[in-house]
């Protein structure tokens, strides 16, 4: 049972797992105790009120302003495991803190631990807002984690195809290849991910009959 679980970083590679989930997307999960069981809800309600949430933490919960970004060191201010506020804001799916910081000059591009960046995080969350905010901001579309998956492969894996949407708006190269030699389409079908699917297919028979 998870929730019987040691709290821990469970911090891991972007990259494939054996078996038969091949591109499974191994959730980065840069949270503490407490943002955990906030999430869960099995904090009792009489304990949030002596909750107090580190400014990762707050990015990650969407409770953050310009104003409290402007008050830090810096926008990118790394957490214990070299997280930027805006890498928790896009794991989990916060536009609010993610525009914020975007506004206050957090670095799109900026790399945690396994090359991975905000970009890779929110497309394999599915938050397509965020990943076209990151794009407009100029967030490399092709970037890849340190096993050469890119945003548009987590996207397909994971079966978001509204984010895939945003990023082939950034023309990504469809033929990139990770370490297992898997692709964007390729990992799709492999994981059954019809929705995605449909929208690369899609896409391909677009740039055939230009």
């Amino acid at each position: 049972n998870d929730d019987n679980r040691a709290p821990k970083w469970e911090i891991n590679p972007l990259g494939l797992t054996s078996g038969k989930r091949k591109s499974a997307f191994l959730p980065y999960k840069p949270h503490t105790t407490v943002l955990t069981n906030l999430q869960r809800g099995n904090t009792e309600a009489n304990f949030c009120d002596d909750v107090v949430l580190s400014f990762h933490e707050r990015a990650g919960q969407g409770e953050i302003s310009e104003e409290q970004i402007k008050a830090e060191e810096s926008p990118d201010i790394l957490d214990q495991r070299n997280f930027t506020p805006l890498h928790w804001a896009c794991y989990y799916g916060q536009i609010s803190s993610a525009t914020a910081l975007v506004a206050c000059g957090a670095d799109v591009n900026k790399l945690a631990p396994d090359l991975v960046s905000p970009l890779l995080l929110a497309a394999a969350g599915g938050h397509h807002e965020i990943v076209r905010l990151l794009l407009q901001k100029g967030a490399d579309v092709n970037h890849m984690d340190i096993v050469g998956n890119t945003a548009l492969m987590f996207a397909a894996a994971g079966n978001h195809p509204h984010t895939c949407n945003e990023l082939l708006a950034y023309n990504p190269n469809l033929m990139e290849t990770n370490e297992n030699g898997d692709t964007a389409y390729s990992l799709a079908i492999q994981n059954n991910a019809n929705l995605s699917q449909a929208v690369l297919e899609n896409y391909l028979v677009s740039l055939l009959t230009m």
